[in-house]
């Protein structure tokens, strides 16, 4: 706060105080834990000199700051009264003031829309501790202060893994539920089992000789029969619905990113930090929810068997299953420890994980397998991978290796604890304390019984663990969609004049320079409208923006006079047929291909057909082995492969299906040969009649026929008018146009 502002704060806080009335100020940070927490609100009354006593908590100004302190001494320097104050937390005490520098003291403050008084029998316990024995006090609340931050952690992390399990079992609730009591069956059921054979066993100690002990001896053998068999049910009943729940998990996780990929902004994709976050979004979304899930189900499955567990031990021996659980505490730490470990070692490694894939990527794929036959460099990729790879798994060696030592500190910590156990059951037996059936009761509740502990606690854990992997899944669904397409009332999409750039300007997220600056340029409706200039001159952006990939940083883009956010980019879309220079290739039907261009109907063959005519694809299409049905592309059995050029009229093509007012082409005839360059600016033409077309080209061939070029300069509009016009102009264009010229000239 400036010390103006502070001192207007304080001339109208004392101006009130003065006329009686009472002031509540926001306390912030933690100087007066527990007596005050941020967010408390400090009932502050006006202050008599005479009045104020050691203890009270004053508020006073000091260092451009207002500070509410506990005042602890008083003494006197050359006539004046100096105060002397100090944070019940803090170990040093404040600079001393005078008495112009206070403001009032707190007489209560307000929590939770509850008033509590200062004379309340809480606080002056407080304000007893913190006079007379401060450093005990700051101990105190240091160790309130840590406790309640870490019992916050602990509820903060249980209220994320309710909340995420929410978001990925909804709809999956029934299936869930059944699990959950197979789970708690399977929890109990062996206990069960134990108990029954330890009573066979007594009564085999019996004499069998007697009707009744036979009797009791078939009974219990029917019902550890029965049990045994429902052990078995049960694990035939756990694999199906265990299916069940996994497939209905997984198919919603899927749908759930896929939905948010196709709402997402572009800019998500073209920044190396949120890269990051979608590559360990994309990894864990396959499986860590339903591994969350799993663990959650062995988690309610350890519950039943402990409290079935606990039983068993009281009717043993009680502190029995006090040295188990003491047993398996070790192992606790080590996973709760290594958990977090891995977790950030996940997060660190990230980039260099994305760019091993890739290296590998480079080394697998079709794309890059011609030149890298070629030139002969994939023992350089292969260097980057194999280093990067061995940095990554080193890391990960590295920390296994301590997990692994920590481990087996732990386990033999355990064991020696449950074998000293065993030796105590034993010793009972010898003195006939306990029968025999007791003692194998106990070896297998013993023995299975840590198991279940162990199990317990490595589900907690893991629990934990594969929430906060989940959690990147989770805040990735989270991520912010474009705002354009939340607008509730959306205007309708118009095209009957013209499209309008005013003062438009935009900058890449991941650069420090305008893509585009101050743009102002008119398209007008039924004509072709040309794009000209160097690589990076702000043409391609400009397609960008128009399709709604992106919203400009500053200006605006109109359609007939509407700005393009009101009517929303899904609008926008459905009017523009597009073909991109970095087109994609889709190994499907060549007919599918084609139909890409309009999903939203069924598709229509002879459309279809009239398309690939235009594009100039359909002889190629028509000879291969199905015509219109063939597979296209390499990627699957009985596909068929195109040259780049083919692939690049069959995006035309699309796009031709389209059939919207609005046509963008983005160097359409890039890898074209003259003749086919032709054939679809005359298409264009034909299909543009009526139509407005946008064509961005560095072949000024492609462009000469337009009715208006645009040429652009690093991101700026430096000339614009007919071909004629502008070789008259004789400006940059005709410079271009020139070189061209003369460069073909000397090819």
């Amino acid at each position: 706060m400036s010390e103006s502002r502070t001192k207007n704060l304080v001339e109208l806080a004392e101006i009130l105080l003065d006329e009686n009335q009472s002031l509540s100020f926001s306390m912030q940070g933690y100087s007066m834990y527990p007596a005050l927490q941020p967010g408390d609100k400090g009932v502050v009354e006006k202050w008599n000199p005479n009045d104020v006593k050691i203890g009270d908590i004053l508020v006073f100004k000091q260092n451009n700051k207002l500070i509410a302190h506990r005042l602890i001494r008083v003494f006197y320097k050359n006539g004046i009264r100096y105060f002397v104050a100090k944070g019940d937390k803090n170990q040093f005490t404040d600079e001393p003031f005078v008495e112009e520098a206070i403001i009032g003291k707190i007489t209560a403050y307000e929590r939770k829309n509850k008033v509590v008084r200062m004379n309340n029998s809480t606080l002056r316990f407080l304000r007893f501790t913190a006079l007379h024995f401060s450093q005990i006090a700051i101990w105190f609340y240091d160790l309130l202060f840590s406790l309640k931050k870490k019992i916050n952690v602990v509820t903060s992390k249980f209220r994320s893994i309710k909340e995420n399990i929410e978001v990925i079992a909804k709809h999956s609730g029934k299936i869930f539920s059944i699990n959950a009591i197979i789970a708690v069956l399977q929890g109990i059921v062996p206990f069960i089992i134990i108990v029954c054979i330890k009573s066979l066993v007594d009564q085999l100690t019996k004499s069998t000789q007697d009707a009744h002990q036979q009797y009791y001896f078939i009974l219990w053998l029917i019902i550890t029969a029965f049990f045994f068999l429902l052990s078995g049910l049960l694990s035939e009943f756990n694999s199906y619905f265990s299916e069940k729940l996994t497939q209905s998990v997984t198919r919603r996780m899927y749908a759930k990113l896929h939905e948010k990929h196709s709402a997402l902004d572009l800019s998500n994709y073209e920044n190396p930090t949120k890269q990051d976050k979608i590559h360990r979004a994309v990894q864990e979304a396959s499986f860590r929810p339903v591994k969350l899930l799993n663990e959650l189900l062995m988690g309610i499955k350890s519950v039943a068997s402990s409290l079935f567990l606990v039983g068993l031990f009281i009717s043993i021996k009680w502190y029995l299953m006090a040295i188990l659980i003491v047993a398996i505490i070790p192992g606790i730490f080590v996973r709760i420890k290594f958990s977090k470990a891995f977790y950030k070692l996940k997060e660190s490694q990230s980039p260099k994980e994305r760019e091993m894939y890739y290296y590998n990527r480079i080394l697998t794929g079709f794309p890059f397998a011609k030149e890298l036959k070629l030139f002969g460099f994939s023992s350089f990729f292969l260097k980057r991978f194999n280093t990067t790879q061995n940095t990554l798994f080193d890391e990960k060696i590295a920390l296994r290796k301590s997990e692994m030592r920590m481990g087996i500190y732990a386990q033999i910590f355990a064991i020696t604890l449950i074998f000293i156990s065993l030796g105590c059951v034993s010793f009972l037996k010898i003195k006939g304390e306990i029968s025999l059936g007791t003692v194998v009761l106990f070896f297998f509740a013993f023995q299975r019984g840590y198991s279940v502990l162990n199990e317990f606690f490595q589900s907690l854990t893991r629990i934990l663990q594969d929430n906060t992997f989940l959690q990147d899944s989770i805040d990735f669904l989270k991520l912010p969609t474009r705002q354009t397409n939340l607008i509730p009332n959306k205007v309708d999409f118009s095209l009957v004049k013209e499209i309008r750039f005013e003062n438009v300007s935009f900058r890449y997220e991941s650069s420090k320079r305008n893509a585009i600056k101050m743009v102002n340029i008119t398209i007008p409706v039924g004509k072709t409208v040309a794009f000209v200039g160097a690589n990076g001159s702000g043409k391609t952006t400009l397609i960008k923006l128009l399709c709604g990939f992106y919203s400009p940083d500053a200006g605006s883009i109109l359609f007939d006079g509407i700005d393009a956010s009101l009517i929303g980019q899904d609008a926008i879309c459905k009017n523009i047929s597009a073909v991109f220079q970095d087109f994609a290739l889709y190994n499907i039907s060549a007919a599918e291909n084609l139909g890409l261009g309009n999903t939203n109907v069924e598709l229509d063959i002879e459309k279809a057909k009239k398309a690939a005519q235009a594009a100039g694809i359909d002889d190629v299409i028509s000879k291969l082995p199905n015509g219109y049905a063939t597979l296209l592309g390499n990627l699957f059995k009985d596909g068929e492969e195109l040259s780049i050029g083919q692939w690049q009229k069959i995006a035309i093509a699309r796009a031709f299906y389209r059939d919207s007012d609005l046509i963008l082409m983005d160097e359409p005839s890039s890898a074209l040969d003259a003749e086919s360059e032709f054939q679809i600016i005359q298409s264009l033409k034909k299909l543009a009649h009526k139509k407005t077309a946008i064509i961005v080209s560095h072949r000024l061939t492609t462009v000469q026929g337009a009715d208006l070029i645009y040429f652009f300069h690093e991101g700026e509009v430096l000339e614009s008018g007919n071909h004629s016009e502008l070789m008259a102009h004789k400006g940059k264009y005709f410079e271009l146009f020139q070189t061209a010229n003369k460069r073909l000239e000397a090819f």
